[in-house]
């Protein structure tokens, strides 16, 4: 092992703060052989803490190692991910959102909303939620997911209620059924005029592209599971996430 090596070639430069991966990801890690330097008992015990790098250093095949100021050892690269700090909610973001019935996915609370960012872009897909229930939920923070969108809270100019949402007891209804299939939901929305529209999303599922002439207030009814062989099976558009932080209880 080189005693010191050449930064550039390292993700994160000595200083910068890290998020070390959860215990979980970090004991698939032990196992399944791919590390030269897998992560010990003790350092599995410190899965999801923050921490900052002290020292880079680089095996004899190349591998990044990185000597961290608090948790024990060696880390590799794939251990650790960029740490974004998530603010607690901004006052304007807070009034808004008592604007916005929620939906409830077990101890998880979405806001389903349309933010229009400082910069003058807008999207009606943004999920607003609190950062530790996510991660409870999710495992993995949407900064560090390449299959997940994300933007800062701090961006946000402007918060409404999303035109495109789901009415919050009708996600709840489909929320409370769970998924039907690994990593998808399917559901039947019911308009008030018998029209009835097929929908596959991820395992999140309050955004919806409604026919043209029909809006949340048209809903009747949602059925849970059905429409898996509806040729007008339509795909939810992708939404984004915005964390943050909540105040300590």
């Amino acid at each position: 092992m080189a005693a010191e090596s050449n930064p550039h070639r390292a993700k994160f430069s000595p200083g910068s703060s890290v998020r070390i991966k959860s215990a979980g990801q970090l004991e698939a890690f032990s196992r399944n052989g791919r590390l030269r330097y897998p992560p010990s008992g003790k350092q599995i015990a410190y899965g999801g803490e923050t921490d900052s790098v002290r020292r880079i250093t680089f095996s004899i095949r190349g591998d990044v190692l990185y000597d961290l100021e608090i948790a024990p050892g060696l880390w590799h690269e794939e251990l650790l991910q960029r740490l974004i700090t998530y603010r607690p909610l901004l006052p304007h973001i807070r009034e808004a959102l008592k604007t916005i019935e929620p939906s409830r996915h077990g101890e998880l609370v979405y806001y389903p909303c349309r933010a229009v960012l400082k910069s003058g872009e807008a999207s009606d897909t943004v999920y607003i939620v609190a950062e530790k229930p996510y991660m409870k939920h999710w495992g993995v923070y949407p900064e560090n997911d390449p299959g997940k969108r994300w933007i800062r809270l701090e961006d946000i100019a402007e918060v409404r209620e999303s035109p495109i949402r789901l009415p919050a007891p009708f996600a709840n209804e489909i929320y409370r059924n769970g998924e039907s299939g690994m990593g998808y939901t399917i559901f039947t929305v019911v308009f008030d005029d018998g029209v009835r529209q097929a929908y596959v999303s991820g395992n999140a599922v309050d955004f919806i592209q409604y026919p043209i002439g029909k809006g949340p207030r048209d809903i009747v009814a949602v059925l849970p599971h059905k429409g898996r062989r509806d040729d007008s099976l339509v795909k939810s558009p992708e939404w984004y996430w915005c964390l943050y932080s909540e105040p300590p209880q």
